[in-house]
């Protein structure tokens, strides 16, 4: 028995920080060309950053409950916001945890407009511009 806890106790450790947006303790992570923090008044701060190509986006939530960032439509609301340049594939961060963040690497260059699936109306926006 004590062969099967320790055989599966890495893939415990890889699917807790999977939705996190954390590596693994020990795995070395690149920093983040940007941070954008999501506040408890319902707004990215800043709302709109710039990378190159390649680079990523560190989301985190600074506020007292849980908050997302998506560029999935599925509402009408959602539809008349999200923006994505062609080639590019539509991301979700799922629940973001009051304290946690969430990264986003962006390979194609051009205009995302991103946003908080519970508070698009509210207009929790923003924008990422990748360069190439």
């Amino acid at each position: 028995m004590r062969r099967i806890l320790y055989a599966f106790a890495p893939l415990a450790v890889v699917a807790a920080c999977a939705g996190s947006g954390s590596a693994p303790t020990g795995v070395a992570q690149q920093p983040a060309a940007q941070v954008v923090t999501m506040t408890a008044d319902l707004k990215y701060s800043p709302a709109a950053v710039t990378v190159d190509a390649g680079q990523t986006v560190e989301f985190r939530n600074v506020s007292n409950f849980a908050q997302n960032v998506s560029t999935e439509a599925d509402t009408p609301a959602e539809l008349q916001v999200a923006l994505m340049p062609a080639g590019a594939v539509p991301f979700n961060s799922g629940e973001i945890a009051p304290n946690e963040s969430f990264r986003q690497t962006f390979s194609v260059p051009g205009t995302y407009r991103y946003f908080s699936e519970a508070n698009v109306s509210e207009g929790m926006i923003g924008t990422v511009i990748v360069n190439p």
